[in-house]
């Protein structure tokens, strides 16, 4: 159903909001190893690697005594990925922005993610990304 008064818009983007549960401590504490997964999440695995180290950047801070935020970012001319990760490996739990240009992609990033992490529970919402404009008019 199309809500009420809802504009047209012109999609450009799919945004997946996941959070993971019981995944396992080790791997949500330390910067480096949540760094390296969301690298090889863009690319596949490392025997795959498909992006240049220019293309993809990362940034991540190491909480004490443990936990992270990182992010990964993939700038090349096919794809645009952006993926921001907060972890609180005491209570096992991941929060997860996935936001690229193309939902397949998107999805297979999630399932490189899940794999990684390997939690018990997975949530996911996706939310489509567009601009609006007045003269497209009402859906």
């Amino acid at each position: 159903p199309t809500q009420q008064g809802a504009q047209k818009r012109h999609i450009w983007g799919y945004h997946l909001i996941v959070e993971f549960w019981e995944a396992p401590f080790d791997i949500l504490a330390k910067a480096q190893i949540v760094e390296n997964i969301l690298k090889n999440s863009l690319n596949g695995n490392t025997s795959d690697k498909k992006y240049s180290d220019k293309e993809i950047k990362t940034i991540s801070y190491q909480f004490q005594p443990f936990g992270v935020s990182a992010h990964a970012q993939l700038n090349s001319d096919c794809s645009c990925v952006y993926i921001y990760i907060h972890t609180w490996p005491e209570s096992g739990y991941a929060a997860i922005d996935i936001i690229t240009n193309n939902k397949e992609d998107a999805y297979k990033i999630l399932k490189r993610l899940q794999e990684a992490f390997s939690p018990k529970y997975v949530c996911v919402a996706e939310v489509v990304r567009g601009v609006v404009k007045e003269e497209w008019g009402e859906t």
